[in-house]
């Protein structure tokens, strides 16, 4: 994960890098708005923003955080933002600016730790790439996007997205990392993971050769007893 810090203060600056690295992000900082904007639109320039989040201070010099948001918001992909002030009377102008979160300084590291990870949540995407099987991460396209993938994470799961046959799925947060494992096998054929949409009882077949999903119904109690052991089985990749 990789975090733009936007912030004019360099002993904050210099507290995030230690906070941020220990807790496992890669960082770049900004000293002032304009720069911030930069370093977004900059990312973007081959596609989507290369940021996962942005945590934006809102009194810094040349441009503040409020008219980094507005342009942010205006001229590049969508990118999470959470503003970040001592002031607690701009968080209205900042959530109208477009910022996803506001956060009142100083924070406790905990609660800054949770709020990044809860706002760099992902989806998976697999794709076909040279006649093969792959996965990536992407970021939400929009705010409403932002809102499904975060509430998916609090339920302890994720969305995945398979190209060019427009299939999509929920699945354990934790699948991705056993698909990630079973696909570096040298005899890998196929993975199975549980759908966890709402409707129905299913287990998803993803095979290695080629963007091929198989879904094979279940009944409520085959279904209620496979959560049961995959949810245990999933436990073993949680991060600490």
């Amino acid at each position: 994960m990789k975090i733009l810090i936007a912030e004019d203060d360099p002993a904050i600056r210099r507290l995030h890098q230690r906070q941020l690295i220990h807790w496992g992000y890669n960082v770049d900082f900004a000293v002032n708005g304009r720069e911030a904007v930069e370093r977004v639109r900059k990312s973007g320039e081959k596609g989507a923003v290369n940021y996962d989040l942005c945590l934006m201070d809102i009194n810094m010099p040349i441009m503040n955080g409020i008219e980094a948001i507005q342009v942010i918001r205006k001229n590049t992909t969508y990118l999470p933002v959470v503003a970040h002030s001592v002031n607690p009377d701009n968080k209205i102008p900042c959530l109208e600016a477009g910022a996803d979160e506001f956060l009142l300084k100083p924070r406790p590291a905990a609660e800054l730790k949770k709020t990044l990870e809860d706002f760099s949540v992902k989806q998976m995407i697999l794709y076909r790439e040279n006649e093969s099987l792959s996965m990536r991460q992407a970021g939400p396209a929009d705010r409403e996007e932002l809102t499904e993938l975060r509430m998916l994470n609090k339920k302890g799961m994720t969305k995945f997205t398979a190209v060019d046959i427009s299939f999509r799925f929920l699945a354990h947060k934790n699948a991705q990392d056993k698909l990630l494992d079973e696909f570096a096998g040298d005899n890998f054929r196929f993975a199975e993971i549980l759908d966890r949409t709402c409707q129905g009882h299913s287990v998803i077949q993803i095979h290695a050769s080629q963007i091929w999903l198989k879904k094979i119904s279940l009944t409520p109690e085959q279904f209620q007893t496979q959560i049961r052991a995959e949810d245990a089985l999933l436990k073993g990749y949680e991060k600490p």
